[in-house]
């Protein structure tokens, strides 16, 4: 990453945080509750900047699960995946498994939504076997 992608990144979260403190506390509380989580979150979420969980879409195509499917069936486990990934200490390592495709094999060492997507697995191969 060079100087300039670093200060375009810090400054673009620098904007984002000042968005969020110029919203009075209704404003925030009504943007926690139209995005489902809860207004101490928002900070988190704001910091983490829009890519934030872009590695949980690539993980479940990579375990072939879809992204919009499950969303469809599961909104409220989606939402919470989402979160949890978007706060993740893992990315890093996490987007380097994905990049070099062995996230299918190692995923379960780091990812805090590793149990969830297992399950989600569990289901899908159910479906597949009574289909």
């Amino acid at each position: 990453m060079t100087l300039g992608e670093t200060l375009r990144q810090w400054q673009a979260s620098w904007a984002r945080a000042f968005e969020l403190e110029s919203l009075d506390q209704a404003q925030r509380e009504a943007l926690a509750r139209d995005i489902g989580v809860p207004v101490e979150i928002l900070p988190v979420l704001v910091a983490q900047g829009p890519e934030a969980a872009a590695e949980l879409p690539r993980l479940m195509n990579a375990l072939s699960l879809d992204p919009d499917k499950v969303r469809e069936i599961h909104a409220a486990l989606m939402r919470d995946m989402s979160l949890t990934c978007s706060g993740c200490t893992a990315a890093v390592r996490c987007r380097d498994d994905l990049d070099h495709g062995r996230a299918g094999a190692h995923y379960a060492e780091y990812c805090p939504n590793a149990e969830n997507l297992q399950e989600l697995q569990s289901e899908v191969a159910m479906k597949d076997a009574r289909a």
